[in-house]
């Protein structure tokens, strides 16, 4: 049971880190894009975007589920923590 804090604290870091890297791959897309205007090369395909996107999510969400279910082992100082987390890597998402 002490576990469980300890490892939801590691998945939360790792949703983070995917999150980033896909923040980062939507920058270097839309950098292509506009260097397109340019006449750059340029693939058009947003499809493994999307996926990357679309996985993403559906991790938040699992991991969302799981935090809301050990609500009580995490405690009343962490769990408002971790949800503030949760919601600033959904809406980085969605906004980017």
């Amino acid at each position: 049971q002490q576990e469980l804090p300890t490892l939801i604290l590691e998945a939360v870091k790792e949703l983070e880190v995917a999150k980033q890297q896909v923040l980062k791959r939507i920058q270097i897309w839309k950098r292509q894009q506009q260097l397109a205007g340019n006449g750059a090369l340029f693939e058009e395909n947003l499809a493994p975007l999307q996926k990357r996107c679309e996985s993403l999510v559906e991790v938040y969400f699992q991991l969302h589920q799981q935090v809301m279910a050990a609500n009580a082992e995490l405690g009343a100082e962490l769990l408002p923590r971790l949800l503030e987390r949760f919601n600033e890597v959904l809406s980085s998402l969605v906004k980017r």
